[in-house]
């Protein structure tokens, strides 16, 4: 089905973005129609998110190996796609949501009985994150690098980003400039500090649509000094054992380019990585948990007319905190009791159950399923006698990894009526 769920055919595959810059309860999305009789046709989709490749699965008699063509609406939001109907009478169409809000999805031309349905895709959460280099100049403009993250899904963050200080005080308000991979966004945040010593700030997202949803980094406390560091260490506030993140090395003021490379505990992490407009970036992914050195080595470049190079070095005492642990689920129908991945779970054919389910990290958690079963909206229907495997998954935050858990749905056939 949608980005989460699909036919008993098919495989569900989610898409869920890297978390490159690493660092940060819900209730699931229920509103939707409930799916139609099997035997009468219908489309099928579970509700979605934005940027989270869906499957929407079509019934249609008497198309067999014939193309459909479905149309899709949200306000301003139109957009039609394929499918070939095979010879079960099925259909399998692929769509990655652009908008949040209710979507209204239309058989059209040969397929027109199939009918209408509607769903409901949510936006897409994120989290931010501030590197600020661990000393600034003071009364100079030195700029700060903020990232907001999508953990799922293949669409980056549109909007601007905050930088204040921990306080509330304002500092600059900068639009979104630049992707790092398909779902991390970055912005440069200029700061001419005029205070002198440790400061507190934070950075704030704000989306420029309702297609994502706000958020603010963990605080970063950057050292304001007099002095122009010849190269200074830029991190996240959060590092994670396991978990991909980015080291970065920034050349002080009229530096000229080179090249670092970036140590741990004293043993090389990476080779030379030369500095682009003043500034190294290194991906990494922290080995152990505890406190360690993070250092980095620089190089300068010859200058004409100038004898020797310039060369620096920094370090900085980081704690680097236990593997992420996965996004917690909790599935609670309200016409059942909590389901358990370990204990049965009996529906009778025709039988439909409404999904809902909270969430540690409080985002949305979307359903998909394998077998006799469809998910229409948020409505679970079982078609016919047999085995169901629903699943149910989160995109976590900047403290949860992603969370899924999958239940075996025994199907029971319907009574006979009598004669």
């Amino acid at each position: 089905m949608l980005n989460s769920a699909r036919r008993s055919r098919t495989t569900r595959r989610v898409a869920i973005a890297a978390l490159a810059l690493g660092i940060a309860a819900g209730t699931t999305l229920v509103v939707g129609t409930g799916a139609q009789a099997a035997s009468k046709g219908g489309i099928y989709a579970p509700n979605g998110m934005v940027g989270v490749p869906e499957q929407i699965q079509v019934q249609v008699s008497g198309l067999n190996g014939q193309t459909i063509t479905l149309g899709l609406s949200s306000g301003a939001n139109a957009t039609t796609i394929n499918a070939v109907v095979g010879a079960n009478g099925w259909a399998t169409a692929t769509w990655t949501p652009t908008a949040a809000g209710a979507w209204t999805i239309n058989a059209l031309g040969s397929a027109l009985s199939a009918g209408t349905t509607t769903i409901t895709v949510a936006p897409v959460p994120t989290y931010t994150v501030l590197m600020a280099q661990q000393a600034v100049q003071q009364y100079v403009s030195n700029t700060l690098q903020g990232a907001v993250v999508a953990p799922i899904g293949n669409i980056a963050p549109t909007g601007q980003v905050y930088l204040a200080t921990a306080g509330g005080n304002g500092i600059t308000t900068q639009p979104i400039s630049g992707n790092y991979g398909t779902s991390t966004a970055t912005v440069g945040l200029p700061w001419t500090p005029g205070t002198g010593g440790a400061q507190a700030l934070v950075a704030t997202f704000q989306p420029s649509n309702g297609n994502f949803t706000s958020s603010t980094s963990p605080i970063s406390q950057p050292f304001v000094t007099t002095a122009n560091t010849t190269v200074a260490l830029r991190w996240p506030a959060n590092l994670y054992a396991g978990t991909a993140t980015v080291l970065q090395a920034v050349l002080g003021a009229g530096i000229p380019n080179g090249s670092v490379a970036f140590s741990m505990d004293g043993t090389g992490i990476s080779g030379s990585i030369p500095t682009v407009n003043g500034v190294a970036t290194y991906q990494w992914t922290p080995p152990t948990t505890g406190i360690h050195t993070i250092a980095v080595t620089y190089t300068g470049n010859p200058v004409p007319g100038q004898a020797g190079q310039a060369s620096g070095a920094n370090s900085q005492t980081v704690n680097i905190q236990g593997s992420l642990p996965a996004d917690n689920i909790v599935v609670d129908p309200p016409s059942q009791p909590v389901w358990q991945i370990a204990s049965p779970i009996v529906m009778t054919a025709g039988q439909s159950v409404t999904l809902a389910a909270t969430t540690t990290s409080n985002t949305t958690v979307l359903f998909s399923e394998q077998g006799p079963c469809v998910i229409n909206g948020s409505v679970l229907t079982a078609l016919s006698a047999g085995q169901c495997q629903v699943t149910a998954f989160t995109a976590g935050n900047a403290q949860l990894k992603p969370g899924s858990e999958t239940y075996t749905i025994s199907v029971n056939a319907a009574p006979k009526k009598k004669k």
